[in-house]
């Protein structure tokens, strides 16, 4: 069975990019739940998530015309919910594999 590494994260700074992410995302999830669900994901899920996401990035960038920033965030939203949805998971969630606050193999305590 593979060691485990885990990262201890302030509160106050898991909050803060707590808030970003789920604005981001338009998520209205426990941060609680989101900290559950990325730990519960492996290194190949959350390494899947990132290569996802980043396929849905490089396409909008390349079918978006012209700098309409409120267009570009909502179809930033979009991707990442169709991301959560394929994995099953919250969108705040996929906000955290994409920006985490650890390594990617690393699980999160909060202290």
């Amino acid at each position: 069975m593979p060691h485990i590494k885990y990262a201890r994260i302030k509160k106050n700074k898991l909050l803060q990019s707590m808030c970003a992410y789920a604005l981001l995302s338009h998520s209205l999830q426990d941060w609680t739940v989101i900290i559950k669900q990325y730990n519960s994901l492996s290194l190949n899920q959350r390494n899947a998530i990132v290569q996802e996401e980043k396929l849905r990035e490089n396409l909008l960038k390349e079918k978006l015309t012209g700098s309409d920033d409120d267009m570009y965030l909502t179809c930033s939203m979009v991707n990442l919910n169709i991301v959560a949805s394929k994995f099953d998971i919250d969108p705040t969630t996929v906000c955290l594999c994409i920006a985490p606050l650890c390594k990617l193999n690393e699980n999160i305590i909060v202290v």
